[in-house]
């Protein structure tokens, strides 16, 4: 199996630490890592396309929506896992325009964030990746 290349835009300093060590608890390595839409968007540049967004949606400055926008316009993404507190009626919302965008939803994850709950949903790429695989 591949391994994933996942951004986490989180704007709490600990919220991102954590997160990071979730993923790497999962044995994913490549993860890169943003405070800002702007920190987003340099690493994007540098680093090239990804896996999987992991996307706050409330930031101190901005909308995490802004950065789900442009991860589907500029097809910088496959899919995304939206990280929120928000009502669940504005998740949905978000959830619902990244695909029609044309973004994979994996799901939300609520804070705080389990890691049972994030090993599923990334479970869940992996499992319709390998779906859609021709040998």
């Amino acid at each position: 199996m591949r391994t994933l290349k996942i951004l986490i835009l989180e704007d709490n300093p600990f919220q991102l630490m954590v997160m990071h060590q979730m993923l790497n608890a999962c044995r994913i390595f490549d993860v890169l890592t943003a405070s800002s839409i702007e920190s987003a968007r340099s690493s994007l540049a540098v680093r090239g396309a990804i896996d999987i967004a992991i996307c706050d949606l409330y930031l101190e400055d901005a909308s995490g929506v802004e950065l789900i926008s442009e991860l589907a316009a500029k097809q910088h993404a496959s899919a995304l896992i939206i990280q929120s507190c928000a009502a669940p009626h504005i998740v949905e919302m978000a959830a619902r325009d990244a695909h029609r965008q044309g973004l994979k939803v994996l799901g939300c994850l609520s804070k705080p964030v389990t890691l049972n709950r994030l090993n599923q949903l990334l479970e869940k790429y992996q499992v319709a990746n390998f779906r859609s695989c021709r040998y």
